[in-house]
Formats: structure tokens, C-alpha cells, sequence
């Protein structure tokens, strides 16, 4: 599920869709498994990139997206006895409690992989803790862990005390900030997802053509939302080291080829037919890659975006891809593949005009650019017709071609 907010955004994507697809898909865009690479949003080890003063265990709601967040400090008990725990929040998020008021000792007691709405401590098991029993007097360390995706945002803690029967938000005169503060208030630390700095070599051009390959939109093509969901569960699995990330070109790839060259690096396939470079953009934003840890991805991307008006426009969407890439994926390096050839020439023209920027996008360390078009070409510099199904799309001897000229270049970023 998905907060309204998000719920409305994703409607407007998916008119053509079913139902049954919406839901499902909306449903993973959040799903996270608790123990997962999610909770790498909370930077505890650096400042915060924003502080605020909770007068209850409750965050404000509609900070922004794509960020973590910590409320920590210490719960004050009224009674002896018997307290349940629960705990709400868009997107995912996980409550400790210590057995006293060292943060050591605390251990996970209540957690939900999903979005829940605010007050609602009942929507999944999991929100709600075992009987926790505490002693008056006593003051014993909290803490809540938050994920915010897009669309709404918010995190709460709540409790139900001996001799009740209802949760209600932990009150400002039942908690303290840690490590010292008085009883009253409590801190919300907010980490935001980094940014990373413009790509070497990013054209500066401005867009002119309508469509804007740096504004994310959804795919066109009837089998986008399938393939997009299909996406999402191998992100979900995340039990892949190799990431081949594209259009129909890549999304092509037999996959007893793929296995034959790249097996060894538990490849996973993310291309999708027609993508342009803002389709990829809407994926890596809606979902995709999320959370995953890809040694390499290759990227191949760009033929579809050769209806812009000029070369630079196609290299300014996939630098954007690159740079949304960095962000999500920091350790991951990325092979940059030169736009491959095509029997179309106002096409190869302009994609040709790219792969001159691409090239630029080389920094020698975290994006390596390979350019294998020469091998697609006969002695006179014409594509090869032994290499094409059509007049884009490569046969099995062309994706024969493409495995043996990047698998050198390929061992050594993988290592």
C-alpha cells in the first residue's frame, strides 16, 4: 500500500493498468523486508541534515521524501506492570526498547515493512510489541528507526499502560531527549538521501524538445507496469552482484547467454522495451534498485531518446540516470556503454553526437565508459547484417559480440 498522497501519484500513471497490477505494485514500491539494506538512511555517525523538538512521540507529517530518521531517548513509566508497544509511520520503520537506560541493551520489540496510518497501531501484527513490563521510577532508552520513500511521511510511537485498553501517543511528560534533557520534549533526526554532484562530462544544454529526459515519467508501452512490477520483486530479492540496466536492447539478452558470460556474477536483467532515459529515471525513483548493493551496472541507454533535437539532449537524460544512479548506489560502479549502431542514419547520427559526450562521462574510477561498436561493423564501417535481427536489435551473434567485448573490462570492476 501507499499513502494517499503516493496512491494518487501512482493513479495517474497507471489509468491503462488493472486493478489488481495498481495494487500490487503500489504495494512494493514500500515493501521492504525488515531486515533490510533500508535502515542505511539513518546516518547516525554524521550530523543530521535536520533537528526537531517533538512535544510527543510523534514526528510532523509531510516533511519531504526519500529520507531516514531516528527519535531517541528516554520513556518515563507512571505504573509497574505490564506496557504494549506499537508503533506507526509511512514507509517502513522499527521501535526498540532497552531493559534500561542503556542503549545497548535495546532490542527490536515492534516493526512495519509497510505504510500505516497515523493512530493506527493495528493494521500488522508486527507493529505491536509482547508485554513489556517496566517499574516506576525507573527510565528506560527508546528508540524509532524511520524510512520515508515519497508521498506522505510520518512516525509515531505509542503504548498502551497497565489498566487501559488503547493505544495513545507517548506524551511529551513521559519521555526526555537523549543523552540529557528534561522531560517534556523529544529530538527527530531527519537524514536525507545524498545527492551526487553533476556527472563528468554532463552537456550543458538546455532541453527543448517535449520530452525532457530528465523529468522521470512512467513508460508508454503496454507491458511497462509488468515489467516495471517484475523489476521491483528482483529488487525486493536483491540477490544479484550484476545489473544490466537499459531498453529493449538489453531487455533482449538470451538468457543462456547472459549465464554463459556472466553467470558468475549472479546477473540480474532490468531492461525494459522502449524505455527512454526518463522511463529509467521514473523506475529508479518508483522502486527499482532500491536498497540493492551491485557490485557493476551495465548501462546501455539512449537509442530511444534519438527523436530529441539534438545529440546533447540524449546524453543530458542518461547523465541524469548516471547521476540518480550514484546517489541511490554510491559503491556501485557503472559501465557506461556507447550507444550502439542502427541501420537508421538520422538515428546513428545523433546517438553518434552522444556517445561523443558519453565518452566525457569516464571519470576512471566509479563510471567507465567502453565503446564496442567497431566490432558490430564490416571492414567498409557498415553494420554488419550478421549481427541484427532488425534494424535495431541484435540477434544471438550480436549479444555473442557484446558478451566476449566487455567481459575483460567487466572483471576488473567487479573485483
Amino acid at each position: 500500500m501507499t499513502s494517499t498522497r503516493q496512491q494518487a501519484k501512482l493513479e495517474t500513471h497507471i489509468k491503462a493498468t488493472s486493478g489488481l497490477l495498481a495494487f500490487a505494485l503500489s504495494t512494493l514500491l514500500t515493501a521492504q523486508d525488515v531486515n533490510g539494506d533500508w535502515t542505511r538512511s539513518i546516518r547516525s555517525e554524521s550530523k543530521p541534515d535536520k533537528s526537531s523538538v517533538l512535544q510527543s512521540f510523534a514526528s510532523s507529517q509531510e516533511i519531504g521524501d526519500r529520507y531516514g530518521s531516528r527519535i531517541h531517548g528516554f520513556i518515563y513509566p507512571e505504573l509497574t506492570g505490564e506496557h504494549v508497544f506499537g508503533i506507526t509511520s509511512d514507509d517502513q520503520s522499527k521501535l526498540f526498547l532497552s531493559t534500561d537506560s542503556d542503549p545497548k541493551n535495546k532490542k527490536l520489540i515492534a516493526y512495519t515493512n509497510e505504510w500505516t496510518e497515523v493512530g493506527k497501531f493495528n493494521k500488522y501484527e508486527t507493529q505491536r510489541s509482547k508485554p513489556v513490563r517496566l517499574e516506576r521510577g525507573r527510565k528506560y532508552y527508546i528508540e524509532t528507526i524511520h524510512r520515508e520513500n515519497s508521498g506522505g511521511d510520518h512516525v509515531s510511537a505509542g503504548w498502551i499502560i497497565p489498566g487501559k485498553s488503547t493505544f495513545r501517543i507517548i506524551p511529551g511528560s513521559n519521555i526526555s531527549p537523549f543523552p540529557t534533557g528534561s522531560k517534556g520534549k523529544i529530538i527527530h533526526e531527519v537524514w536525507r538521501d545524498p545527492v551526487a554532484p553533476p556527472i563528468k562530462g554532463t552537456p550543458p544544454v538546455t532541453v527543448t524538445s517535449s520530452n525532457d529526459p530528465t523529468k522521470p515519467v512512467p513508460g508508454g508501452v503496454r507491458w511497462f507496469w509488468n515489467n516495471h512490477l517484475s523489476n521491483l520483486n528482483k529488487t525486493k530479492a536483491n540477490n544479484f552482484d550484476l545489473c544490466f540496466l537499459g531498453d529493449s536492447i538489453t531487455s533482449g539478452w538470451p538468457g543462456d547467454l547472459m549465464n554463459t558470460y556472466f553467470g558468475k556474477y549472479k546477473p540480474a536483467n532490468f531492461g525494459i522495451g522502449g524505455d527512454r532515459a526518463e522511463n529509467v529515471l521514473f523506475r529508479l525513483e518508483n522502486g527499482e534498485l532500491q536498497w540493492t548493493s551491485p557490485k557493476v551496472i551495465v548501462l546501455l541507454l539512449g537509442t530511444n531518446n534519438s527523436g530529441m533535437n539534438n545529440s546533447g539532449e540524449i546524453a543530458l537524460g542518461v547523465a541524469t540516470v548516471i547521476r540518480q544512479l550514484r546517489g541511490m548506489l554510491p559503491e556501485t560502479k557503472i559501465l557506461l556503454l556507447a550507444i550502439f549502431p542502427s541501420k537508421d542514419p538520422g538515428k546513428d547520427s545523433k546517438t553518434r553526437g552522444a556517445n561523443t559526450y558519453l565518452a566525457k562521462m569516464d571519470d576512471g574510477k566509479m563510471v567507465r565508459y567502453l565503446d564496442i561498436n567497431a566490432k558490430f561493423m564490416d571492414k567498409d564501417g557498415k553494420l554488419r547484417n550478421d549481427v541484427m535481427q532488425d534494424g535495431v536489435h541484435l540477434n544471438r551473434n550480436g549479444y555473442a559480440i557484446w558478451g566476449e567485448n566487455i567481459a575483460k573490462t567487466l572483471d576488473k570492476m567487479m573485483k
